[in-house]
């Protein structure tokens, strides 16, 4: 069974984000990457573990589709949410992964499933715990491009109640 649904008005779910105005670069370039990263106090299999099998412990009942009672999660290759009623919303698809080190998921959450950009989760032992890379690109080319990276602007929020997970702060998480 294909997994597909889709929520009127939800769209965009990253909606906090300022819409891009005009026409995009000349030549239609990419947008950059966003690239965040933290450094959590914990081992790299815990900090990833949670990561993928905790997902509805951490993040944001307010970037869901079904708010209040949603349950995010990472299974079988789908990331997505099951609502209070059963309802599904699939946000991308696994990619790769090894256990412990990366995660990277064609991302679709609120967006074209026939264009997907690319999240990319990496975690390396640090001296103090692990350093967790966060990496979002894979934009299309033109305004669509433009439209998806100012959707997908507020992971330092999204990734801060990560970082709360491991009793940090959310300024834990910095963009570079």
């Amino acid at each position: 069974m294909a997994l597909r649904a889709t929520i009127e008005g939800v769209d965009p779910l990253f909606s906090h984000a300022p819409q891009p105005s005009g026409e995009p670069e000349q030549g239609g370039e990419l947008p950059p990457s966003r690239v965040l990263h933290m450094l959590l106090p914990a081992p790299r299999e815990i900090v990833y573990g949670a990561f993928v099998g905790d997902l509805h412990l951490w993040w944001p009942s307010s970037y869901t589709g079904f708010g209040e009672g949603t349950h995010a999660f990472i299974e079988d290759s789908v990331v997505g949410e099951e609502g209070p009623a059963g309802q599904l919303q699939v946000w991308g698809t696994v990619t790769e992964e090894r256990p412990g080190e990366l995660i990277e998921i064609a991302w679709t959450l609120a967006g074209s499933p026939d264009s997907p950009t690319r999240v990319r989760v990496e975690f390396s032992d640090a001296d103090d715990g692990t350093l967790v890379l966060f990496t979002h690109d894979g934009w299309a080319r033109g305004a669509e491009g433009a439209q998806q990276y100012a959707k997908y602007s507020e992971w330092r929020v999204i990734l801060g109640r990560f970082a709360a997970f491991f009793g940090q702060p959310a300024e834990a998480v910095t963009e570079t």
